[in-house]
Formats: C-alpha cells, sequence, structure tokens
C-alpha cells in the first residue's frame, strides 16, 4: 500500500476529513488565497476523495489552515531556557558583585511632563473654541441648528444563502447574472455562493461567479465536462427545509448545515447535496432529488 506525506500508509478519508477541508478551502476563498476557480476544483477534489493523500495537498500551499488528518502529529513545544545557561552577575575575579551607582534625573523629568500636559491641555481648549466658532458661524449663515448626526440608519437585508430567503435571491438572480437558463453546479455556503456554467461561446470552457449578497464579476476556467441543470427547476420552497433539517436527520448533535451542493442527474434536474458538522467533527451528508426524495444518506460516524 502506498503512504501519504505524512510517511503513514495510505489511510481512507473520512466525512469528518472532507467537510474539514472543504470549510479550510471556504476559509481560503474568503480571503483571497483562492479565486473562484481554483476553489471549485479544489471543493470538486476534496468531496470525491477516498485517501487522506488526496486531501492533504489541496492545502498545503494556503495559511492559516489548521486542518489535521489521522496520523498527524501536535505542534512541538519549545523548552524553556535553563537557568545555568544564564550570565553569572558575580565578578569572577573578586566573587562578589561590583556595585555601580546611577543617578537619575526624576526631576528634570516630572518638570517636562508637567509642562508637556499644559501644552496638550491648552491646545484642546482653543481646538474647541474654534469647533464651537464655525458652528455658530456655520448655523447664523443658514439660520439653522446644525445637525452633527448622519440620519437614520439604513440596514440592508443580506440572507444568508443557506436560508430560505437567501436561497430565493441566489435562485432568482441566477440567470439574470449568468446571462445563462442553465449551470453546472451551484454551491451554497452559511455566508456565500458560487455558480458555473459552460460558456456558450466556447464550450471546452467554463464561466464563473461568486455570490456575497450579489453575484461578482465573471471569471473562466477549463470545463469539467460536467451535465448542466436548468435554472428554473430550482426549488428553494422544497430544500430549505431539508437544509435546516439536515443536522438531526443525519444524526449530528448540536450540528449545523455547512453547505449544499447542487448537480444535474442523469435526467438534467438538480441533484442536492446538504453536508452538515458540530465542533466536534461529526459530520454526514443526504442528498435528495429536485422533488426532495432521498436518494443517498451518510449519517454521521
Amino acid at each position: 500500500m502506498s503512504a501519504d506525506s505524512s510517511g503513514t500508509r495510505a489511510t481512507r478519508a473520512t466525512d469528518t476529513d472532507r467537510t474539514a477541508v472543504i470549510t479550510a478551502l471556504d476559509s481560503a476563498l474568503a480571503s483571497g488565497q483562492l479565486d473562484q476557480f481554483e476553489h471549485y476544483e479544489r471543493v470538486r477534489v476534496a468531496t470525491h476523495a477516498r485517501r487522506v493523500s488526496e486531501l492533504r495537498p489541496l492545502l498545503a500551499d494556503l495559511q492559516g489552515v489548521d486542518v489535521r488528518f489521522h496520523g498527524d502529529r501536535g505542534p512541538g513545544r519549545r523548552r524553556p531556557a535553563s537557568s545555568s545557561s544564564s550570565p553569572s552577575s558575580t565578578d569572577p575575579s573578586s566573587g562578589t558583585r561590583p556595585r555601580i551607582t546611577t543617578r537619575h534625573p526624576w526631576g528634570f523629568l516630572a518638570l517636562f511632563a508637567l509642562v508637556g500636559v499644559a501644552i496638550f491641555a491648552s491646545l484642546l481648549v482653543v481646538s474647541q473654541r474654534l469647533d464651537d466658532q464655525w458652528t455658530g458661524s456655520l448655523a447664523g449663515d443658514t439660520g439653522a441648528a446644525v445637525d452633527r448626526g448622519a440620519g437614520d440608519a439604513r440596514v440592508l437585508d443580506n440572507p444568508g444563502p443557506l436560508t430560505l430567503a437567501g436561497l430565493q435571491r441566489v435562485f432568482s438572480t441566477a440567470a439574470g447574472a449568468s446571462g445563462s437558463e442553465v449551470a453546472t453546479r451551484i454551491i451554497a455556503h452559511p455566508e456565500h455562493a458560487s455558480m458555473t456554467w459552460t460558456d456558450p461561446e466556447h464550450p471546452s470552457r467554463e464561466l464563473a461567479k461568486s455570490y456575497r449578497g450579489g453575484w461578482s464579476e465573471t471569471t473562466d476556467g477549463p470545463s469539467s465536462g460536467d451535465p448542466s441543470f436548468r435554472l428554473a427547476d430550482l426549488d428553494a420552497e422544497m430544500i430549505a427545509p431539508i437544509i435546516a433539517g439536515a443536522p438531526e436527520t443525519l444524526g449530528v448533535p448540536d450540528g449545523r448545515p455547512t453547505h449544499v451542493i447542487i448537480d444535474a442527474d442523469d435526467a438534467g434536474m438538480p441533484l442536492y447535496s446538504v453536508y452538515a458538522s458540530n465542533e466536534f467533527h461529526q459530520s454526514g451528508y443526504l442528498t435528495v432529488n429536485h422533488l426532495g426524495e432521498p436518494v443517498r444518506m451518510f449519517p454521521a460516524n
């Protein structure tokens, strides 16, 4: 059996391993280390990885990644410096420490500090008076009091892409953002989403956009060759409750949905794979068809 980069025998990857890697890739996308296509390709590999050795290269060049696999060793600890290595404070020639008398100019330092405080206070008073004069002059010119506030705050609605409202927004705006009626894949996370579709002018290329409250500029890359599904066949009202109930369905205690991947099935209809995990690294996923009927299910391990 072959060995992976840690020197151990090739180890089978678990759903927990795959989910941890995908979560790290999401963070790398958010921090700008990966572009949309790099993220898409690595998530694709991670989703289908069978061994830990296939997952390690996906994180090898990323910063701030803390994913451990079976057989990984924890970070080593530095030993504290030994007290015997510190220089001796005793004069080796006399056996006693020489006495050094140092004079500290505390009086001068205190005087300078007081002068500095007085100057700073004076500058504050002058600045306040000038500000009051400017405000009074402006009020006199306009005949009204000056309102320094910015007015009422406006909070923008930005539902997460795994909620019903978020899914509805992603699905309803996807066709307008892409200019296409089909897509090869949509991936939705709690804070962002992405979409890929075949370039109609160059079928060997694939186009992509990311979503964070709105769609980004289009990027392109090599085609994955995956089949397409119609955006009009997406059903937010059907899949949203399944996403919300995924942790309980999969037996993940105190879990939460992490992401959903939408691909095309053999008939060209949307196929939804919903993943869930918790802080104890228990995870699982389920797949349903466009009617919400279970296709396969992998409960928490």
